[in-house]
């Protein structure tokens, strides 16, 4: 089986039309249409349904894509295993959006300049959507929420992040005339559901990690929003509360903002490093890893994270 042809599949899989997938491999579209209808006869099987949107992988394209994602892994890695040691070629990294704020200039700094062979493409959005990049082949490694786990994800701790509820001045003086919480000390989980809380979907790590704690917003006074950056204007606007790990917030933050840690004792939410459980762990791949680490460390050192917890 010819794995350009593997590669054109996998790569519409990803892209969801022939176009964009033809663009990503350096190929005209009726070129790939052709490798397409040549490997849909040779496994005698239609693989993907074509709309005039673009296409979807049928049941068994599903399957033969899910099979030639760790060949074509290995493939890749076969250069660097066999002619080279030290860490080179493409490594796509993804992680939520208040880490990444922290881990950019590091990345393509200090990193590039160790290995200058070796190029990150860094990807960042909510724990939910890096899963599911990850999950569908998108992501060689990433950083997500314990909350999230799949048998086709293998992961290792990475750190445990304080998470704080914080709002601006005004509406914190409001809650704690109310009585809704303490003028000092932390926030009871419980107090979420007297507050107009801004937060991500359902299905990000953040909110899972909150609904396992106990925490019921109200769904009247609830606010879904998927931007970080949405989030911090709604939250300097007044529009209400939100939460974020202790590395979410800068230093202009607690000028500004008012915040609590949360419960007694504060909530934690653990950040693993992940990996597709069938792809190849590479010089580059080990290279990534030790250096997240590392870095991770110095914000910790430095209280820009939360310091690990004892063991």
């Amino acid at each position: 089986m010819d794995s350009k042809r593997l590669r054109g599949l996998v790569a519409i899989a990803e892209h969801g039309n022939f176009g964009r997938a033809a663009t990503a491999m350096g190929l005209s579209q009726p070129s790939l249409s052709r490798q397409i209808a040549l490997l849909e006869a040779e496994i005698a099987s239609p693989l993907l349904y074509r709309n005039g949107r673009g296409a979807s992988l049928t049941a068994e394209g599903q399957r033969l894509v899910d099979a030639a994602r760790p060949l074509i892994w290995a493939l890749d890695a076969l250069p660097s295993a066999i002619n080279d040691t030290e860490p080179q070629g493409q490594v796509v990294l993804g992680m939520p959006t208040f880490l990444s704020a922290h881990l950019a200039e590091p990345l393509f700094g200090a990193l590039r300049a160790r290995f200058p062979r070796l190029h990150v493409k860094l990807v960042d959005g909510f724990s939910g959507f890096v899963s599911q990049w990850l999950l569908e082949g998108r992501l060689d490694i990433a950083v997500i929420y314990a909350a999230r786990r799949s048998p086709a994800i293998s992961a290792e701790p990475l750190a445990d992040e304080e998470l704080f509820l914080f709002a601006s001045r005004k509406l914190a003086d409001q809650a704690v005339e109310a009585g809704i919480l303490p003028a000092a000390g932390s926030a009871p989980i419980e107090a979420i559901s007297r507050l107009d809380i801004i937060l991500p979907g359902r299905e990000h790590g953040l909110r899972r990690a909150l609904q396992r704690a106990g925490a019921r917003p109200d769904p009247a006074r609830l606010l879904e929003v998927e931007s970080l950056a949405a989030i911090r204007a709604l939250v300097r606007h007044e529009a209400g509360w939100s939460i974020l790990p202790r590395a979410g917030l800068t230093a202009g933050d607690n000028a500004e903002l008012a915040m609590w840690p949360l419960g007694d004792p504060s909530m934690r939410v653990r950040l693993m490093l992940a990996f597709g459980a069938n792809r190849p762990i590479t010089p580059a791949l080990r290279a990534v890893t030790s250096f997240l680490k590392a870095e991770v460390a110095q914000l910790q050192h430095r209280q820009v994270m939360s310091q690990p917890l004892a063991r």
